[in-house]
């Protein structure tokens, strides 16, 4: 069984989209966010519309 998952990182790729794309059947966001900043209210709302 697979599960949904939300990746956030500061360094997200093409490679790894495909990978995400080709092991992980179930419904998933790769989320990449500026490493100098962080989280911001705008990504912490983005992960809650999409969880909903």
């Amino acid at each position: 069984m697979s599960h949904e998952f939300a990746w956030i990182d500061d360094d997200i790729t093409e490679m790894d989209r495909e990978y995400a794309d080709r092991r992980h059947p179930a419904r998933a966001l790769l989320m990449r966010i500026d490493e100098r900043i962080g989280l911001t209210r705008p990504d912490f709302d983005a992960l809650a519309h999409w969880a909903r």
